[in-house]
């Protein structure tokens, strides 16, 4: 029996980004300062977050369709969890700029 997922869930992964952004922003000193970049340098980490973030939704898409969107959804979030995680514990800029 299929279940539609709820509106809650839905509306949660629809504002995740923004989210993020909006929680992220304001570390952008701390992290200028920690990797010894510019602000602007730092700053790119969203530039980069936000164009992976834009090409996901095409990617994302299409493996939607071909596998469904529960499994799409959960290796999304397992990769941007796994991303996260070493975005926090790295100490290199360029790993940083990756996992972003």
């Amino acid at each position: 029996m299929k279940t539609k997922p709820s509106l809650c869930l839905m509306l949660a992964l629809l504002m995740f980004p923004q989210i993020v952004e909006t929680i992220y922003s304001p570390a952008l000193g701390a992290i200028s300062q920690t990797f010894a970049v510019s602000y602007p340098q730092a700053a790119q980490t969203l530039s980069v977050y936000f164009l992976a973030f834009a090409l996901g939704v095409a990617v994302w898409g299409i493996m939607a369709d071909t596998c469904g969107r529960r499994p799409a959804m959960l290796l999304g979030l397992f990769i941007y969890g796994v991303a996260a995680w070493v975005a926090m514990s790295t100490t290199s800029f360029a790993v940083l700029m990756a996992a972003r």
